[in-house]
């Protein structure tokens, strides 16, 4: 107890430490004004410097920094409404990690602290929803100072605003917050009132005629398992609770035919893979590549993939101011089958390759990549990020989607593609045994149950929608149990 109002106490006093140095580097009294709030309500500008300020359209935007350790702190000011809209705070913890510094804090305490520490900044109330995974603070094979890394979310009418959060590093041993990153703190939303939504019982039946189970092969870094994913494009969000209607993660409406997986007929089964060198070279070529690099090639006596002896080669090309290649191709010791095929391809100035949507997506996939694919079908999985689209094809085979055979194409908003990822195994894989019936797997999913969140669309509607929880795991095929997603990289609480 003494801890934690040690630790309210801290931020207090921090708020109110007189920052006066950081004043001398603007010019303006209105700036002036601007900068004394914004030291007054964030702590983190203590003993920081003032590098950049600028106006622009009403907000401001400024840049401090700090040494020993180095830390940085941006934040933009709205002007218009007298609200701070953007804070990114980062102290580079690495040399932390030589030490060996008992853990002091613990994580509810850490919890406690970034909660206050919000409620103070923001005046708005967050809830506490996970711990995140981040390999940016390499606090798993270091260990200590252990690093808390929690994520709240924008709590309204007592219901969680799904895609409003803020993120809060707190070290362990001092207590000291090391990231802190928040953002549409200014924006004014529209919030819908709760009357007349649809209940839970109507909202099953809309989403359990496409909750149809579809078995896939995964593999968790280990050993591959049989597991039931739901069939639905993974462009699905949420259930607007008051139309019933499906939308995105954008809260657009999504049609009833886009609901589903999205399967792409490819008509060939057995791929006519040549020489590894061939391959490279076709591969480099078909990306206006002119001449790779062979890295290494070496023997390798226990294959991942296989448990047998192989032989992998590694090419590359480098033009960091144009593009990167790096292809890997594994073949088997013996027979000098392929066993294994896989590049990355990073774009930043060529611009003739351009993709618009799905169909030109898959029309590409067809034209430039089909050698090198085995198998009856590809599914579809159209995502955005940000500004940018990224359209993903897995691999089916007798009707079992294979998780870790990929295609992954990312364009930025003109279409231009930026990255090219292709990864495919050559292999025999699991055969199908004694899996539970698709009905059970349907009803594990359904029971699952779904939650009220609101959701802040791209006009500041604050809309009411219902995620289903099984859009969080999977299910094990042979014994009912679920899999929560490792890919979402969060720790179970």
């Amino acid at each position: 107890m003494v801890k934690k109002f040690c630790l309210a106490g801290l931020i207090v006093l921090m708020l109110f430490l007189n920052l006066s140095n950081v004043y001398s580097e603007v010019n303006t009294s209105s700036e002036e004004k601007i900068l004394q709030k914004i030291t007054m309500e964030v702590p983190f500008t203590k003993g920081l410097k003032l590098v950049e300020h600028n106006l622009q359209n009403g907000l401001y935007s400024f840049k401090f920094e700090g040494n020993k350790p180095f830390k940085t702190l941006k934040i933009v000011y709205d002007s218009d409404k007298n609200k701070l809209d953007y804070i990114d705070y980062y102290v580079d913890t690495f040399t932390h990690f030589y030490n060996n510094l008992p853990v002091k804090y613990s994580k509810g305490e850490s919890i406690i602290l970034a909660h206050n520490l919000i409620s103070l900044i923001t005046g708005e109330e967050y809830q506490f929803v996970k711990s995140l995974l981040d390999e940016e603070y390499i606090d798993e094979s270091l260990e200590k100072p252990y690093i808390y890394k929690l994520i709240f979310k924008k709590v309204i009418n007592n219901l969680i605003v799904d895609n409003r959060e803020i993120v809060v590093y707190i070290d362990s041993h001092s207590g000291e917050v090391v990231k802190f990153f928040a953002e549409n703190l200014s924006e004014e939303v529209e919030y819908e009132d709760t009357k007349n939504i649809k209940s839970v019982d109507e909202i099953k039946s809309l989403y359990q005629r496409y909750v149809v189970p579809q078995l896939m092969l995964y593999n968790d870094g280990k050993k591959y398992r049989f597991v039931y994913i739901p069939s639905l494009n993974p462009l699905f969000y949420a259930i607007d609770a008051k139309s019933g209607i499906f939308t995105d993660y954008k809260g657009n409406d999504i049609k009833e035919e886009m609901a589903k997986l999205d399967f792409v007929k490819l008509n060939i089964k057995d791929s006519a893979l040549k020489n590894p060198e061939t391959i490279a070279q076709d591969i480099a070529k078909n990306l206006k590549i002119d001449k790779i690099s062979l890295l290494k090639s070496g023997y390798v006596n226990n294959f991942y993939l296989t448990g047998k002896p192989a032989v992998t080669y590694d090419w590359n090309f480098t033009s960091l101011k144009d593009k990167i290649l790096n292809i890997n191709v594994a073949i088997d010791f013996h027979d000098q089958s392929v066993i294994h095929l896989g590049f990355g391809y990073w774009n930043y100035n060529e611009k003739n390759f351009r993709i618009l949507d799905m169909e030109e997506a898959k029309t590409y996939v067809k034209e430039h990549l089909y050698n090198y694919l085995s198998c009856d079908f590809l599914v579809a999985y159209p995502m955005n990020y940000r500004d940018n689209k990224i359209y993903t094809f897995y691999r089916q085979t007798n009707n079992t989607i294979i998780s870790n055979n990929y295609i992954t194409i990312e364009t930025n908003k003109e279409g231009i593609i930026k990255k090219i990822i292709f990864n495919w195994d050559y292999i025999d894989f699991p055969k199908i045994d004694n899996t539970i019936n698709t009905q059970v797997a349907q009803n594990i999913f359904m029971d699952s149950g779904f939650k009220l969140y609101y959701f802040i669309t791209e006009n500041k509607k604050g809309k009411l929608v219902y995620i289903p929880n099984s859009l969080e795991f999977m299910i094990d095929a042979s014994t009912g149990k679920k899999i929560y997603y490792s890919s979402l990289n969060w720790e179970e609480d």
